[in-house]
């Protein structure tokens, strides 16, 4: 729908309410009958969170191995970032 500049100015609040309850329509902004602008809702991104909530769903259901011993990472992180500056290098 084209609406001219100076009509925007004066019912800009109007036509942001009504995209927001139709966020397909789009107004094209014109300045002297030519489109200059556009004025539409934004694209709808999905939520946060999403990934992080499907890779727990997802190992929720990996089966329970009572093998695996757990590992403190850090401290094998911690050797080799830091090496012993004493120990010789064979």
């Amino acid at each position: 729908m084209q609406i001219p500049i100076s009509q925007v100015r004066a019912k800009l609040s109007q036509l942001v309410k009504q995209l927001k309850h139709n966020p397909s329509l789009t107004y094209e902004i014109t300045v002297r009958q030519e489109v200059v602008a556009e004025l539409k809702a934004p694209a709808q991104l999905p939520q946060g969170g999403e990934a992080a909530s499907s890779l727990l769903a997802i190992t929720a259901q990996l089966p329970k191995s009572k093998s695996r011993q757990k590992r403190k990472i850090s401290a094998d992180v911690k050797a080799h970032r830091y090496p012993n500056p004493h120990e010789s290098k064979r």
